[in-house]
């Protein structure tokens, strides 16, 4: 029975004050339903739009998972609290007031647990709709072309310093023999396209051929091991190279 009285006071201090609280007035009361229901997060998004959306949606997730778990742990106690004025109650110990005002207050805790419920699901739909996005982002990303180049490769050998005609006729017939097509010679000396580059390249020829290729890397040792000097452009060079190609001879001198 002491224990009980005991109980008793205890409770009673704790509704001390509580009770001369007014209910806001219904123009409060929708505010209040307001901030409740709004996206967590939502303020810090508007002052923050550098942050890419995919984590700003993460972030609201898990803070709308832990404002769930604080509002469940709440309405528990509230709900534990109404038990235990149920039993004093029913002992004559507390007024009736004292117990639906704890009912009062179980029922408003059980209330904001449907609305971080409710939160928490918004949440998680904001954040599957940005990984889609991101996910269609990145897809577009990959699509899009680079603006990257490689850096043109340039080869060099001088060999010997020498380059026949024989030389040339020697080179042609290993080609044709070893890939059984004509080597593909685009420029044999001076042609308009040298002209336009300013280009002196009497006594040189131009092979079509990327010097990565198998073909190119074929002629390329051949020239090596004969000591014929060459030059190898992976790709175009302003005012030397129109494209990949295999110069055969040395280097051409400017006009």
């Amino acid at each position: 029975m002491a224990k009980n009285l005991r109980d008793c006071v205890k409770l009673r201090r704790e509704m001390t004050g509580r009770l001369v609280r007014r209910r806001p007035p219904r123009g409060e009361r929708a505010l209040l339903v307001l901030l409740l229901l709004l996206p967590l997060g939502f303020v810090r998004a508007q002052s923050s739009s550098s942050v890419p959306e995919l984590q700003r949606a993460e972030a609201n997730l898990e803070q709308a998972s832990a404002a769930l778990r604080a509002a469940e742990e709440e309405a528990q106690a509230a709900q534990e609290k109404v038990e235990r004025l149920r039993a004093l109650y029913a002992r004559g110990l507390i007024a009736r007031r004292d117990l639906e005002w704890a009912e009062l207050e179980a029922r408003t805790a059980q209330a904001r647990v449907e609305a971080a419920r409710e939160v928490e699901r918004l949440a998680r739909d904001a954040l599957a709709r940005a990984r889609e996005y991101a996910e269609r982002a990145a897809e577009r990303e990959r699509r899009r072309p680079s603006l990257w180049r490689a850096p043109v490769r340039v080869a060099r050998s001088y060999g010997a310093g020498r380059f026949t005609l024989d030389a040339l006729g020697a080179l042609m017939r290993a080609y044709q023999k070893r890939f059984g097509t004509p080597l593909p010679i685009s420029a044999f000396g001076q042609t308009p396209t040298h002209d336009r580059l300013g280009l002196d390249h009497r006594g040189r020829v131009d092979i079509a051929l990327h010097p990565e290729s198998e073909q190119g890397r074929w002629v390329l040792d051949y020239l090596t091991r004969r000591g014929i000097p060459y030059i190898a452009f992976s790709d175009e060079v302003p005012n030397s190279a129109t494209g990949a190609h295999i110069h055969v001879g040395l280097p051409s001198a400017r006009k």
